[in-house]
């Protein structure tokens, strides 16, 4: 099967789910009394998981498919964290960005690491409650740059480590734990790994290590 097969399949799944949510909320719209009914608010949130889902699985396929270019870390993190700052809206959350001197410019896809990134971020927010200070540090890690971002949100518990990359296992009310799996295949996507320590009742530390170009 095509990649074109596979976005007609995806496309024509979204369209049946977005007529059943239109549907629902129509029914909602006409007949408000019909929140009160047992499991009628489960069921909504059911539809919004599975749309969420489905836009996941789809980024997670499109996420081999990159177009390099090359990229300063040093332009590219503060954006990162600009994107952040602004789609959080948390006035008590922030960023430390340290870069060590003379990295060299990448060959990433800005916009599927940004993507990567993000998802880690993302995590890192909820850990620690909206509130706090992530560090993100660059620094050359042999023949790669590693790219750190640790939080102090009290760490991953021991026993949830080896499912941490594994689709649907997660913590997280109404969550899909699809966000680390895609956030790996986009680094490997750029030959590159993914790795975490945990701190814990400290935090953890995400380093995405990312080849540098040969000259």
């Amino acid at each position: 099967m095509t990649n074109e097969d596979y976005q007609k399949i995806f496309h024509e799944i979204k369209n049946h789910i977005a007529f059943i949510n239109s549907s629902l909320q129509l029914i909602e719209k006409s007949h408000p009394e019909i929140k009160e009914f047992a499991y009628w608010n489960d069921s909504m949130l059911e539809i919004s998981s599975l749309k969420r889902m489905l836009i996941e699985l789809n980024a997670a396929r499109l996420s081999s498919d990159l177009t390099v270019q090359k990229t300063s870390l040093k332009q590219f993190l503060p954006e990162l964290a600009h994107s952040c700052t602004a789609a959080f809206q948390s006035k008590d959350f922030g960023f430390q960005i340290d870069l060590e001197p003379a990295l060299p410019e990448l060959e990433i896809d800005p916009d599927w690491l940004k993507r990567a990134l993000f998802n880690l971020i993302k995590n890192a927010f909820e850990a620690m409650g909206g509130a706090g200070t992530i560090n993100l540090a660059a620094c050359l890690d042999g023949s790669f740059v590693r790219l750190d971002i640790t939080d102090f949100g009290g760490g991953i518990s021991p026993e949830y480590l080896p499912k941490l990359f594994t689709p649907f296992a997660t913590t997280k009310p109404g969550g899909t734990g699809l966000g680390l799996l895609i956030a790996r295949q986009i680094v490997e996507s750029h030959k590159g790994r993914l790795t975490v320590e945990s701190r814990p009742q400290e935090g953890c530390t995400f380093s995405a290590f990312l080849p540098i170009p040969r000259a």
